[in-house]
């Protein structure tokens, strides 16, 4: 049984680990991969996305961030996507219905999908 000191702390390295998980979040990703983090298959180079900001004026780059930081802002709100060379895909958190519609959308254009962290596609409406 735990004394008072020791369920003190318990508690407090309990809470510490519930409150880390809760602010993880759910990604969704741009991907053309079977399964988005698969370390093979077919990949959105960088230069292929830069082309897409040329005929998409929702998306900017995030220009207080990194070189791979964007900011996509439709009708009502505004949220962040990152490219990740190294998987070669990009990925937003948390994303809104609004949000998710507007990721189909940039995936169609890039001959990608929408994936969710559990390999959940998100089709576009018809």
């Amino acid at each position: 049984m735990l004394n008072g000191e020791h369920m003190r702390t318990f508690i407090s390295v309990l809470l510490m680990g519930i409150s880390t998980f809760a602010v993880a979040g759910y990604d969704l990703h741009i991907s053309r991969k079977v399964f988005w983090a698969d370390d093979f298959g077919p990949e959105i180079t960088f230069e292929e996305w830069q082309e897409h900001l040329k005929i998409d004026p929702q998306v900017v780059r995030d220009v207080a961030n990194s070189p791979q930081d964007f900011m996509v802002s439709i009708p009502g709100e505004s949220f962040p996507l990152w490219y990740r060379s190294d998987l070669g895909e990009l990925f937003t958190k948390n994303p809104t219905d609004k949000a998710i519609t507007k990721l189909e959308e940039i995936a169609r254009s890039l001959n990608a999908r929408v994936q969710g962290d559990d390999g959940e596609f998100y089709p576009a409406a018809p």
